[in-house]
């Protein structure tokens, strides 16, 4: 059952991936509120030390680059091969992985945080041993 989850979501997302991109665009400008929640996380982990933080889910990457903008040192796993080719051709600066929240090649409690943006928030951290430390949705 799990993999013909995540072989359909992996499709789906492959599948509209220049779409999505396109809806989510500039989707941060108009919302003060995620911006604010953000900053707050980018605050949090650079006060705890700072560290390695994985934007899970990141879809085309512009959460992990705002992070990083923040002076966060963001990186972007996402399921979809072509969301990651999207974020790395945006964001070629950044670091962007294939892979799922589900079976992540971290180990525990490796990160300072994890940023699970778009759909990825409704999994809980505890389905992501190496992202427990500090999450931000």
């Amino acid at each position: 059952m799990a993999d013909t989850w995540l072989s359909d979501t992996r499709a789906s997302y492959d599948t509209d991936a220049s779409g999505y991109a396109d809806r989510v665009r500039g989707l941060l400008d108009g919302k003060p509120y995620l911006r604010a929640s953000l900053a707050l996380f980018a605050e949090s982990v650079k006060a705890a030390g700072g560290g390695p933080v994985a934007d899970v889910g990141c879809g085309p990457g512009y959460v992990t680059e705002h992070l990083r903008d923040a002076g966060v040192d963001a990186f972007g796993i996402d399921l979809s091969p072509e969301m990651i080719a999207l974020a790395r051709r945006t964001y070629p600066r950044a670091r962007f992985d294939v892979g799922t929240m589900t079976d992540l090649d971290l180990a525990d409690g490796s990160l300072a945080g994890c940023s699970r943006s778009g759909r990825s928030s409704t999994f809980p951290t505890t389905r992501c041993p190496a992202c427990s430390a500090s999450s931000a949705a």
